[in-house]
C-alpha cells in the first residue's frame, strides 16, 4: 500500500529546469502542501498525510534549492509561490486544493490570490495574515525554533502545547510516526537555507496585495488554528473577523502551532469535508 511512510521520492522539472522533489500518495482530487519552516518531505505527520490520502491524492514537495530539490533557492515569497504553480502543471494538475502549515501557510495564500484559475480551495494550518502581525512570534519560538538541530523536547514547545499532558503525549506520538521512515529519507535544511527564508520580506510587507486580494478571492478558505500557537497566533485571523468572506476556521483547543499533528484523523476529516463542499 502506498502511504506517506513507504512513497517514494520523485523528481518534476519547473522552469529553468531544477528537479524538484515530490512525493503523491493516494488517489482522487489532489492537494498540494507547501511546508513549515525548515520543514522537509520526512516532517509531516504520516498519520496526517494518510488520512487526507483516504480521499485525495496528496502531494507534498520541497522547496526550490533545499532538501532534495534542486537549483537555486528563491528569494522572494511569490516566486516560492510560483514553484506551487508550475508542480502542478509539471505534473499535469490544471485544478488543485491548496494547503499550507506555518511559513507554508504564507506561500499558500500567495498561490491562491496570484493563481486563483488554478485553485479550488485553500486550507491554512497554523499560519498568519499577510502584512504586520497582531500577535507577533513569542521569544520561545526564536529560542526553539533556530537552533541547529531540534530534538523532541524542541517539538513539544514549537508544534504542541506542553501545558497539557494530552498534547505532550501526543507530541511523542507524533515524533515516534514521523520517525518510522527508514528509507528514502530527505536531508535537512542548512541553516543557511532556513535563514535563506527569513530573509523573503514581500508577504510579510505585502508587497503584492495579498491581504487585498484575500477579501475579495471567491475561494473558500478554512483554517485550522492551535489555541496556544507561539508562532502565528490564531488571534491574528480573530481580528479581521468578518474581512474575509470566504474563510472558515476550526479552533482547537489544548493545542499548539501544528493541531494537525495532534489530532491527524480530525483535522484530516475537517480538511476532507471542506473540500467536497
Amino acid at each position: 500500500m502506498n502511504t506517506s511512510v513507504n512513497a517514494k521520492t520523485e523528481y518534476a522539472n519547473i522552469s529553468n529546469n531544477p528537479s524538484i522533489a515530490y512525493r503523491s500518495i493516494g488517489q482522487g482530487y489532489p492537494i498540494i502542501l507547501a511546508n513549515r519552516f525548515r520543514g522537509n518531505l520526512d516532517t509531516w505527520d504520516p498519520a496526517f498525510l494518510d488520512a487526507l490520502a483516504k480521499t485525495n491524492r496528496v502531494i507534498t514537495y520541497d522547496y526550490v534549492g533545499t532538501g532534495l530539490s534542486k537549483g537555486t533557492q528563491s528569494d522572494s515569497n511569490l516566486k516560492m509561490a510560483t514553484e506551487i504553480k508550475e508542480l502542478a502543471e509539471a505534473l499535469g494538475i490544471k485544478k488543485f486544493a491548496i494547503g499550507g502549515w506555518s511559513y507554508g501557510g504564507m506561500i499558500a495564500q500567495m498561490a491562491l490570490t496570484e493563481f486563483p484559475e488554478m485553485i479550488s480551495h485553500g486550507i491554512m494550518i497554523g499560519t498568519r495574515l499577510p502584512g504586520p502581525d497582531v500577535a507577533p512570534p513569542q521569544k520561545v519560538f526564536f529560542e526553539r525554533a533556530l537552533k541547529a538541530v531540534n530534538d523532541l523536547d524542541d517539538e513539544t514547545v514549537l508544534f504542541f502545547n506542553p501545558e497539557y499532558p494530552a498534547s505532550v503525549k501526543a507530541a511523542k506520538e507524533s515524533h515516534d510516526r514521523i520517525a518510522a521512515r527508514k528509507s528514502d529519507n530527505d536531508v535537512a535544511m542548512t541553516e543557511a537555507q532556513w535563514n535563506n527564508l527569513l530573509t523573503s520580506r514581500d508577504y510579510v510587507e505585502d508587497k503584492h496585495g495579498t491581504y487585498k486580494k484575500l477579501q475579495e478571492t471567491k475561494i473558500p478558505v478554512l483554517g485550522l488554528l492551535g489555541e496556544n500557537d507561539i508562532s502565528f497566533a490564531a488571534e491574528d485571523w480573530f481580528t479581521a473577523k468578518g474581512k474575509f468572506p470566504t474563510v472558515s476556521m476550526m479552533y482547537f483547543a489544548q493545542t499548539g502551532h501544528g493541531p494537525q499533528h495532534q489530532f491527524p484523523e480530525l483535522s484530516a476529516k475537517y480538511i476532507n469535508e471542506f473540500i467536497q463542499h
